[in-house]
């Protein structure tokens, strides 16, 4: 795994090989890419490794963004200020960051503190282009964005900055054959510097797999 600077921060979580194999990647690059179905631990690798940087002080903030986009039926108007509109979207990457360290109240205050300073901060893709990413930045559901959004995303990369991308192929919920994330796949196949990773092991349960294993197989023999 790659360096460590200072002390070990102990986490309510054990990752598995692959996903220390990802978070070493984080360390080490400036651009990485998570994929994996429903279930193997994207977004709490990722969510690690940020609190990781972030407690070790290699980085000051983390930044949290998603695609705009509503599995199924539209909630509709949501009233309040654009933080509060958009902060549902990331309650998901939020649990995760409870997850991975707070396995007791000290720790789950410090934590929210954090979120309440806004250290760590959620934000619509829109605001990004503003902005020069030399923290972190987690890009939650990439599938859900296009080409268009990710190459505004990656332009906005500072010289000390990280990016990590996650998102699951058969987890689409546009009608775009090509998304944001077959864009990112293209582009790590042809710039080194970019890594690209995809999870396999399913860390739900065991009933998660069979189901999803049953669906996808499903919709190759409708394709």
């Amino acid at each position: 795994m790659a360096r460590r600077t200072k002390s070990e921060i102990k986490y309510a979580i054990q990752l598995d090989e692959y996903q220390k194999e990802v978070k070493a990647n984080i360390y080490d690059n400036q651009i990485i890419i998570v994929t994996g179905r429903a279930g193997s631990g994207k977004s709490l690798v990722c969510a690690n490794a940020a609190l990781d940087l972030f407690f070790q002080k290699e980085v000051s903030k983390i930044y949290v963004t998603r695609a705009n986009i509503e599995t199924g039926r539209s909630l509709g108007y949501l009233p309040g200020t654009a933080d509060e509109k958009f902060n549902p979207y990331l309650e998901a990457f939020k649990e995760n960051l409870f997850k991975c360290y707070a396995d007791t109240p000290d720790k789950k205050t410090k934590l929210e503190n954090h979120i309440k300073n806004k250290d760590i901060d959620a934000m619509p893709v829109a605001f990004i282009r503003g902005k020069t990413i030399d923290d972190i930045l987690i890009v939650e559901e990439s599938q859900n964005m296009t080409p268009h959004e990710i190459s505004s995303i990656v332009s906005r990369l500072g010289k000390n900055g990280k990016i990590v991308f996650n998102g699951d192929f058969d987890q689409i919920d546009t009608r775009d054959g090509y998304t944001g994330l077959h864009y990112l796949k293209d582009m790590s196949k042809d710039i080194q510097d970019i890594k690209f990773h995809n999870l396999k092991n399913n860390h739900r349960s065991d009933l998660v797999g069979k189901i999803l294993d049953w669906e996808y197989s499903r919709k190759k023999t409708n394709e």
